[in-house]
């Protein structure tokens, strides 16, 4: 009986921890201190079009960015504006390496004492880039695979695990030739049904192809809506931010949702004692099918607007990463300085609306309800 209880306000104090952590802005009128993450999406260009592609997948919202991307120079200006605020920057959208400037913003990063990581497919990683993402000291760097070669190759094209996997290997062994123990080299195994009772195999072939150089697995679940919660989450934001969030239908992708989440709960848990594997929302059993389920919510508070904020290609602020509110923008850094645009009306008008309601219909498996 006691173990059931010290279980109960375990998870008590994990619902309230959130909503902990914003109660001081509520004397500032929802103004907050600058961010500690700031995902800018520098492109959503991509070498590969896989078929379960984000942006070019079964219900991808493709590349609305191509002629308007910011220059070097504005991302550097961007940078500046936000050395202040000390934030930890992820390089998120497509594939970065599209951008020839990469080196030098990444440069210019290192220069202003910020720590930085981004994903990539792994394909445009040659010596020179490898070389100079060690000397950078790139915090983290996350190589995407889909499973083992033939599950990985039949969603990215031929050719392309042993591609990536050759580039972890490299880098892997440039660390190590220089003696640097930085970037982390994480494999981001992302959830499909056909990845389902396949992890340990696909663990193991990326460790046999990459002589054990990779540092990190993370399990990584599927960000997903039903049709009834994708109308839920529609009618709400329409309702209380005027807003209509037409990208969140990209996340109705009724071919890649998981039919028996137990057997991936069971298949998880027996990777458990491995070292090198984690999961992210890092769920129990139960909580792992209520997630891919239609029921509970596992999280019932988003915190990441207090905390977090998107930089879109083009410019534009939001507080949403991957089109769940597409249309709700902040700012743009090109007309505006950020510190104005992260506590301006918009933006307090956001958290205050989501502090009182605790989420919306669609968040309730966004990345960010978990990374804050």
């Amino acid at each position: 009986m006691m173990t059931g209880s010290i279980f109960r306000k375990s998870r008590m104090l994990n619902h309230l921890r959130p909503f902990i952590k914003i109660l001081p802005y509520l004397a500032t009128c929802f103004k907050c201190r600058g961010p500690k993450v700031v995902d800018i999406e520098l492109t959503n260009r991509c070498n590969l079009h896989c078929a379960r592609c984000w942006f070019y997948g079964e219900s991808g919202v493709g590349d609305k960015y191509r002629d308007s991307e910011l220059s070097t120079q504005e991302v550097l200006g961007l940078i500046d504006q936000l050395s202040k605020y000390r934030p930890v920057l992820y390089l998120g959208g497509a594939e970065p390496f599209i951008r020839q400037d990469l080196l030098i913003i990444l440069e210019y990063i290192q220069s202003r004492g910020l720590s930085f990581f981004f994903t990539t497919n792994g394909t445009l990683l040659d010596r020179k880039r490898i070389e100079a993402l060690v000397a950078l000291g790139a915090d983290n760097i996350t190589f995407s695979v889909d499973g083992h070669e033939e599950l990985h190759d039949e969603i990215r094209g031929q050719g392309n695990f042993k591609r990536v996997t050759q580039a972890i290997k490299k880098l892997s062994e440039y660390k190590k030739k220089t003696g640097s123990r930085k970037p982390v080299i994480t494999v981001n195994l992302g959830i499909t049904p056909d990845l389902v009772g396949h992890l340990q195999e696909s663990i193991n072939a990326v460790r046999d192809a990459t002589t054990n150089g990779v540092d990190l697995y993370r399990i990584h679940h599927l960000w997903y809506v039903t049709r009834e919660e994708l109308s839920s989450h529609q009618s709400e934001l329409e309702k209380y931010m005027q807003c209509k969030a037409p990208g969140s239908a990209s996340h109705l992708i009724p071919n890649s949702q998981i039919s028996d989440p137990l057997s991936l709960a069971t298949e998880i848990s027996s990777l458990g004692d491995q070292q090198k594997i984690s999961s992210f929302p890092c769920l129990s059993s139960h909580e792992l099918v209520e997630y891919y389920s239609t029921g509970r919510v596992v999280r019932k508070r988003c915190v990441a607007p207090f905390f977090g904020v998107v930089v879109k290609p083009n410019g534009d602020v939001k507080f949403c990463p991957d089109e769940w509110i597409d249309d709700f923008v902040l700012g743009n850094i090109r007309k505006d300085r950020f510190d104005h645009i992260w506590n301006g009306d918009k933006a307090r008008k956001f958290r205050s609306v989501l502090f009182k309601k605790g989420y919306f219909a669609g968040c309730k498996r966004c990345s960010w309800m978990y990374a804050f």
